[in-house]
């Protein structure tokens, strides 16, 4: 186990997200209710929920899918000081909510996915350790995911079922979207320094 963790070396970022989750998730309904998106509350002041909803969960089935999600972060081990990606998790996650919020069409939210789709392409671009062609491979994968969630072909494949919910799949786009300008800002800017 230390011969692989000196080879692949995880960041220790996510675990404290993964971690953050899971104690939100053991205060129960309660919690969840107090920090939820919920449409109406936000109209009505209560703004820390465009940021707590991507915290908790509506579960144990929810919290520990999007703790996978983390734990594969951790395990790409992305270049960058924790405070970036803890940055990007928060921008994004006010994103997904202020253009939940606008379009008004989801009056109830919880959940990590969002932000962790474009989290993980972030990490798999920036990862310490993935080769180029894995990097660019868990990139189109989650990219192609997202387009097929968009498309009149998609069908919730039994997901919903397992959290006890609906899956919110604009919010899957939204945080997606926002980690694939991230990156392709990065690959211009690159792409500028080295043509000088």
């Amino acid at each position: 186990m230390l011969s692989f963790l000196r080879r692949y070396p995880v960041s220790f970022w996510p675990l404290v997200m993964l971690v953050m989750v899971l104690l939100l998730n053991a205060g129960g309904s309660f919690i969840t209710q107090l920090l939820r998106f919920d449409h109406l509350a936000i109209a009505q002041g209560e703004w820390w929920r465009l940021l707590s909803a991507h915290f908790v969960h509506l579960g144990w089935a929810h919290a520990l899918l999007n703790s996978g999600g983390l734990l594969l972060v951790a395990w790409m081990h992305p270049r960058g000081p924790a405070w970036r990606w803890w940055g990007f998790y928060l921008i994004s996650a006010l994103c997904i909510s202020i253009v939940m919020y606008m379009k008004g069409e989801v009056s109830t939210y919880v959940g990590a996915s969002g932000v962790l789709h474009g989290l993980l392409i972030l990490a798999a671009f920036f990862s310490r350790w993935l080769e180029t062609w894995r990097r660019v491979l868990i990139v189109v994968l989650i990219s192609a995911k997202l387009i097929w969630e968009q498309s009149p072909w998609y069908e919730d494949t039994g997901v919903g079922e397992m959290i006890g919910g609906y899956v919110v799949v604009d919010a899957h786009f939204l945080g997606g979207v926002t980690g694939l300008m991230l990156m392709i800002v990065v690959l211009i800017k690159n792409h500028i320094k080295s043509a000088k």
